[in-house]
């Protein structure tokens, strides 16, 4: 309970700080900035854990006075670029360049050398990093495609813009996001704050968020199982690898919870996630809101499609059939308000 209230006081601590920064934006059009620098921050600290890793075994060295961050951007210079960026990318699924970690942001920001220009670079950079990897790409791919770094109300220039978005980073980088017994607790605030930007978005919130609630009803529903009823074993047996679909997941909050209900969640790779939304904000939200909870891409399969006119998209096989896939469980909570012209086409 103690790490429950001190991800709300920190979300608190966020919100006020949105409403502090945003300016003239509405607090709906802020979410996709400061919800992306978050989960910036997060890839580029879970990065340099990486990077810990390889200094432990010796791969990388720090010299007297440097911080890791240094070490990396002195090795990258000696030994090359690429194959640095080949064996981060294949490990973690992406890659961040030494001049573009959150970092070196925050210190070109405090020693203001940061150029106007900046952040189009950082994001630009991520971008062509994430087609390294052919099996992560897509789960990276414009991920950060809703920062609108053109956007008038962040300012009427590139150098005002570049402020704003300075501001911003300060902001996100005071923040420290771990409770008391210094548990990170990161994933549950961005949740949080996912809920918060929801709760204040009106009837639209329910094109993004589940209510707890609500979700924690229907995934106790699909991971209860009688031990002695058919299917029971892949929900009891923590050994086993749990599927589970939701095709209009939203910012994924439904699945995660899911998570939360199923016996040995806690294993790497006991739930498979799979995930279909329609809008791209959303699904970018999802993506992102998945991978602050721990999940590996390798565990993940998220798309930006149509689920009223296609169901999950395997595709067709040789002879032009397409089979329909099962999982383990299926969960919805649907725009039950959509238009929906059902046509022949969509008849079964």
């Amino acid at each position: 309970m103690a790490e429950q209230n001190t991800a709300k006081q920190l979300t608190s601590q966020l919100w006020a700080m949105a409403n502090d920064l945003r300016g003239k934006m509405s607090a709906d059009e802020f979410r996709d900035y400061i919800l992306g620098f978050i989960f910036y921050r997060y890839l580029s600290e879970r990065q340099e854990m990486y990077l810990e890793d390889l200094r432990n075994q010796n791969v990388i060295e720090t010299q007297e006075g440097e911080t890791l961050n240094d070490a990396y951007a002195r090795q990258t210079q000696s030994d090359g670029i690429e194959a640095w960026r080949e064996d981060i990318s294949q490990s973690l699924g992406y890659v961040i360049d030494p001049e573009y970690t959150w970092a070196s942001l925050i210190a070109r920001i405090r020693d203001q050398s940061l150029r106007p220009d900046y952040f189009q670079a950082m994001f630009d950079s991520f971008r062509q990093n994430a087609e390294l990897n052919a099996t992560a790409e897509k789960d990276f791919r414009e991920v950060f495609s809703d920062i609108n770094l053109a956007d008038s109300s962040l300012g009427n220039s590139t150098a005002a813009r570049a402020k704003s978005l300075s501001n911003l980073a300060e902001k996100v980088d005071s923040i420290d996001f771990k409770d008391e017994s210094g548990h990170d607790i990161l994933g549950d605030v961005y949740e949080y704050l996912i809920a918060q930007f929801a709760s204040n978005s009106g009837k639209k919130a329910g094109e993004f968020y589940t209510p707890h609630e609500v979700s924690r009803v229907l995934a106790k529903l699909v991971t209860y199982a009688d031990p002695t009823s058919e299917g029971a074993e892949v929900i009891l047996d923590v050994n086993k690898d749990f599927s589970v679909y939701d095709p209009t997941c939203g910012s994924g909050s439904l699945l995660l919870t899911v998570q939360k209900e199923l016996p040995g969640s806690e294993r790497e790779g006991r739930v498979r996630f799979h995930g279909q939304e329609l809008n791209r904000t959303t699904y970018n939200l999802a993506r992102m809101n998945l991978m602050m909870h721990g999940v590996d891409y390798k565990y993940m399969k998220l798309r930006n499609a149509d689920t009223l006119e296609q169901d999950w998209p395997d595709g067709v096989d040789e002879n032009g059939i397409d089979h329909p896939r099962a999982f383990d469980a299926v969960v919805a909570n649907p725009p039950y308000s959509q238009h929906w012209d059902n046509t022949e086409t969509h008849s079964i």
